[in-house]
């Protein structure tokens, strides 16, 4: 790999051999031993059984194809730049990131004590949320209303296990607390300011608990950092608040570290039941997380407010392919969901809604019948449906009898169909318009066919060309590899194996060949041909494959590298070997003496007779000799 910023290649070794890729990987996914390997669920694509291969230096997936190390599965997995990816695993080795100093700019030195900060800051969290949050809410004696938060949470039905699961903590009603636990612990107390842990006080001198009174949910994100906290106040405060009505929740102030537009509650503890599941469940509030996933449904999460934002829809996109909105069914929670479905139809995606038979809070709901409703909770997710499917059905079913109610339903629906960024979703949803709800085509506008020429009114003629999209360089497309080519390719891969039985191969062919010309296939002989003239290529292919896989090679050829460096030996396979190595020697040679037939064509239309008659010569002992190949080698005779 090779440099990248301030970390060379020699660091980024060091990082690799400081950290376990299977447990990196362990982390997110569940792996079982497999001989020399560990199998798993791909975190990329909704895998239905074990495709996802990993050994110590790569993974590779056999359904999706991805491939790479340690630090490319954490860019991927958590769409995190090469920088980010190497900061958080050189964090987890605990092994120091090169210094500041050595960057070439300013501008890059700026960048890096900014990061360097942040990591902090996201280290400072996690310590008050287990340390001092967490501690007086499992432990604490100091305060009433340390056991008035146990009760409390013993009340909403939170078992302790759950609480463990998601770190929930309390702040007491001192001021300086937290202030004196971090002063005592020698924590930076200004990064606790910068970061709203603390606060100057306008009152008296010294700072205060920004939480103070409150319980306390560490904001984890896809990372594992803290990024901030959700305070919910707690009851005795809310209390005596009447003059000054504090607010019933309250997040950490936006930064560098915590972004709420971004952030989703829980999905740090949800992402695995996530991907395994291809569901995501975004509801309204901490409880509603903490709840749904208590009782087994933890594919859940929440946005830090009452609705989804572009960033939230992409994080989710990249690991579910339903998202199920189960907003609060008040009139706060049914406008959410209707500015949700509408932001996520820009997009070309479709939002899930479920039939909702209560007025509670999903916590509530569970809490109420904990057994009953959890049946009735999974019947309706199981009957998902489309917010936009069902919300054109409710206003047109509203309108039925009303002309005018009826004329707003059709601007409505075409609307939203309009914004609806899926051409076939799209165009199924306006004949449905036409057949079912008997909207005229003309109320339709651009979005209905135009009955003259049988084309959407809003397309070109289809004589018309659209403009082609440049094709990319990664993943290309190609014709098939031939069998014997990919057979073969993948002993290559393990030259370490099966390099000696390729020498001798070598030997048996014409001077001028190399061990690419063992190949058909032009691709696959650029490739092996690249990397037999890199000093360390047969190195680096059985250690860091991503190094020697040019960005620009097809799919195919990747994904047969890949598969051939996976490949368990198995009994009998040097036999094999042995087998294809005999042909592909025959087939070098056969063109060979195509290359020979040529040159005599060319020296025959020179009238260069001489140079005729010595091709002719080569060309009838190697046709003696390509008869003898074809007898010991493709039959199998020996001498």
């Amino acid at each position: 790999m090779k440099s990248k910023g301030r970390f060379n290649s020699e660091w980024i070794s060091s990082l690799k051999s400081a950290i376990s890729l299977v447990e990196i990987v362990g982390e997110n996914v569940e792996l079982r031993k497999t001989g020399n390997r560990f199998m798993g669920r791909c975190p990329f694509h909704g895998d239905r059984s074990p495709s996802f291969s990993v050994n110590p230096e790569f993974y590779y997936c056999f359904g999706c194809k991805e491939t790479g190390d340690a630090i490319s599965f954490q860019m991927k997995l958590h769409g995190l730049s090469f920088e980010e990816a190497c900061e958080d695993l050189a964090e987890k080795a605990k092994i120091p990131l090169p210094e500041g100093a050595s960057l070439t700019s300013e501008e890059e030195r700026a960048l890096y004590l900014k990061r360097q900060r942040v990591q902090k800051a996201a280290r400072l969290n996690y310590f008050a949320s287990l340390n001092f949050y967490h501690q007086n809410l499992v432990r604490g004696s100091g305060s009433p209303m340390f056991e008035e938060a146990r009760e409390y949470l013993k009340k909403r039905g939170i078992t302790t296990a759950t609480i463990e699961k998601f770190q929930v903590g309390v702040a007491g009603p001192g001021y300086e607390g937290l202030t004196r636990f971090l002063m005592d612990a020698k924590a930076p107390l200004d990064l606790a300011r910068d970061f709203g842990l603390i606060r100057a006080s306008q009152k008296q001198a010294g700072d205060y608990d920004f939480f103070r009174e409150r319980l306390l949910f560490p904001l984890i994100d896809l990372r594992g950092r803290v990024t901030g906290f959700g305070g919910r106040i707690m009851p005795s405060a809310d209390a005596r608040s009447q003059e000054v009505k504090l607010p019933k929740y309250l997040n950490s102030a936006e930064s560098e570290l915590f972004q709420k537009s971004k952030f989703l509650y829980g999905l740090y503890q949800a992402k695995l039941a996530i991907r395994e599941t291809e569901l995501a469940i975004v509801v309204e509030g901490y409880f509603d997380v903490i709840s749904l996933h208590q009782a087994g449904i933890e594919n859940a999460v929440a946005p830090c407010g009452t609705s989804l934002t572009e960033d939230h829809l992409k994080t989710l996109g990249r690991l579910a392919k339903r998202i199920i909105v189960f907003f609060d069914q008040d009139e706060a929670g049914i406008t959410a969901t209707q500015k949700s479905m509408e932001l996520a139809l820009k997009g070309g995606m479709l939002l899930y809604g479920i039939r909702f038979e209560s007025k509670l809070d999903p916590d509530e709901f569970l809490l109420e019948d904990p057994k009953g409703n959890l049946e009735k909770l999974k019947t309706w997710i199981e009957g998902a449906r489309p917010l936009l499917d069902t919300s054109i059905e409710r206003i047109f079913a509203e309108s039925e009898t009303d002309l005018e109610a009826r004329s707003q339903a059709i601007k409505t629906a075409v609307g939203w169909l309009k914004s609806f960024n899926d051409p076939v979703g799209r165009s199924v949803r306006v004949s449905q318009l036409i057949e079912r709800w008997k909207v005229p085509r003309e109320a339709l506008g651009a979005l209905a066919p135009d009955s003259a020429s049988g084309r959407p009114m809003n397309q070109p003629p289809r004589n018309v060309r659209p403009a082609q999209v440049p094709s990319q360089g990664n993943g290309r497309r190609r014709g098939p590899m031939p069998p014997s080519d990919r057979h073969l390719l993948q002993f290559f891969v393990k030259f370490g194996n099966y390099g000696k039985l390729f020498l001798l191969a070598r030997q048996e062919m014409h001077e001028k060949n190399t061990l690419s010309d063992l190949f058909d296939d032009t691709e696959v002989r650029q490739w092996v041909k690249t990397l037999s003239e890199d000093p360390t290529g047969i190195q680096r292919l059985a250690h860091a494959p991503e190094s020697v896989i040019p960005g620009e090679v097809s799919q195919e050829l990747r994904s047969v590298i890949m598969e051939g460096l996976l490949q368990e030996a198995v009994p009998g396979e040097e036999q094999v070997l042995n087998g294809l190595l005999k042909r592909a020697v025959f087939k070098a040679w056969v063109r060979f003496s195509h290359e020979l037939k040529a040159e005599m064509v060319a020296a025959d239309s020179r009238q260069d007779i001489e140079k005729f008659k010595e091709l002719s010569e080569q060309f009838l002992d190697l046709q003696r000799k390509l008869k003898e190949f074809e007898d010991s080698y493709v039959s199998g005779k020996t001498d």
